[in-house]
């Protein structure tokens, strides 16, 4: 029997985003919470344990391609946070370990078609071992989870709801997203990110509408700026409709179908470099990513697994959201998401430390939870109410 000795232990704990989360770890979690940090080298563990003043005791050396490593580390904690990606690459191990002792699991992923594999693999045995998992508790997927949670609930149980969210955001990219970006087209899975009922359990879309204008580019008179798709919409909507499937299974109220889709917010009508700028990148990113030449020029230019911005680039960044929902009647509500720092550097980190410490300080309330699960379907009001308090600003508008 696993002994779980430890509440949580961070794997990927050496990459950019992993001594991140341990750092915030080390600044935010309780005083009598007992975690460590694991990743492959042990020359970074040492510097980092050491950075950050952990004992030998809390430091863990294992090689996520290593399956009988990775069991000994799972069964040593109730909780796992993995930073450690592309996920297809690195995490299934984690999560078939996870799923088979019962130990809670936490990422950052964004690879939709991989957890949806994951969950068709090991969704019955996390189930019967009571192990909870959950995706997606990144920039990827919370802000529209939380999003769409809320607005639904504005409305009294809609036959028809349509939300559409706006992103304005600065920050810069690191090593690990990017080579999740270009794994994506190396394994085929961007080609999967067309089918909105990806995560579904039944694949059917019979609670999903289609969203109008997702693919829109241009001046989006809704709201007085240019407009383009946001890069994360295809896979923050799936985790949306995964949302919408689970809290039914669950007898929670949500809307009978929903479209739901995002765009960026690019600057008022007598400034359109940004949207030109923007739009040349995501257009770039998603005609040219398919071909090898395109992304060996992406790792030459963009940062390595390991690099990412500077402090002050990360600091000085943010991510600001209005989300709009309508329904079949013409109703509508919406509210307005910030939270200061980059979204995809630190707001990342803080989603996922947070979501992990909620998990743990409510695990007797959510005993009844297991499988795979979105982080609104897992933790749901819970959830909310922490960030709310720990500097997530949610400002919800009238109907």
């Amino acid at each position: 029997m696993p002994d779980t000795s430890f509440d949580l232990i961070l794997i990927g704990a050496t990459g950019f985003t992993g001594r991140r989360a341990a750092r915030y770890l080390k600044e935010h979690a309780p005083e009598d919470f007992n975690w460590g940090i694991a990743a492959r080298n042990p020359d970074k563990v040492s510097a980092l344990a050491k950075k950050l003043n952990l004992p030998e005791n809390q430091c863990f050396i294992v090689d996520n391609l290593n399956k009988e490593r990775v069991e000994e580390v799972v069964q040593k904690t109730k909780i796992v946070i993995t930073t450690a990606g592309p996920f297809s690459l690195y995490g299934e191990n984690v999560i078939a370990a996870c799923a088979k002792f019962g130990t809670h699991y936490l990422d950052i992923t964004g690879e939709v078609g991989f957890i949806k594999q994951m969950a068709d693999k090991y969704g019955e045995m996390a189930r019967e071992s009571g192990a909870l998992l959950i995706p997606f508790s990144g920039f990827d997927s919370i802000p529209a989870d939380i999003a769409a949670f809320l607005l639904q609930k504005e409305f009294d149980q809609p036959e028809k709801l349509s939300i559409k969210s706006y992103y304005s955001i600065s920050g810069g990219f690191n090593g690990g997203t990017i080579a999740t970006m270009l794994n994506k087209f190396e394994t085929g899975e961007y080609k999967k990110m067309n089918t909105p009922t990806l995560l579904l359990s039944q694949n059917t879309e019979q609670n999903i509408h289609k969203p109008e204008d997702a693919q829109f580019f241009g001046f989006d008179s809704a709201i007085s700026r240019w407009s383009a798709p946001f890069i994360m919409g295809a896979i923050n909507s799936k985790v949306v409709y995964k949302t919408a499937e689970l809290m039914k299974e669950q007898g929670a109220p949500y809307a009978e179908s929903i479209s739901y889709s995002e765009h960026s917010s690019l600057g008022r009508w007598y400034n359109p470099v940004p949207f030109f700028v923007v739009s040349i990148i995501v257009l770039s990113i998603t005609l040219l990513g398919p071909f090898e030449w395109f992304r060996n020029l992406l790792r030459k230019i963009m940062p390595a697994p390991g690099e990412g911005p500077s402090e002050e680039q990360i600091e000085n960044g943010y991510f600001k959201l209005l989300a709009v929902a309508e329904d079949q009647d013409g109703q509508k509500a919406s509210l307005n998401m910030s939270y200061p720092g980059d979204p995809g550097n630190k707001s990342t980190v803080f989603f996922l430390c947070e979501s992990a410490l909620c998990l743990a300080e409510n695990s007797d309330k959510l005993k009844t939870k297991s499988g795979f699960k979105t982080p609104v379907s897992a933790l749901g009001e819970l959830l909310v109410q922490r960030l709310s308090t720990r500097g997530l600003k949610i400002i919800s508008g009238n109907k």
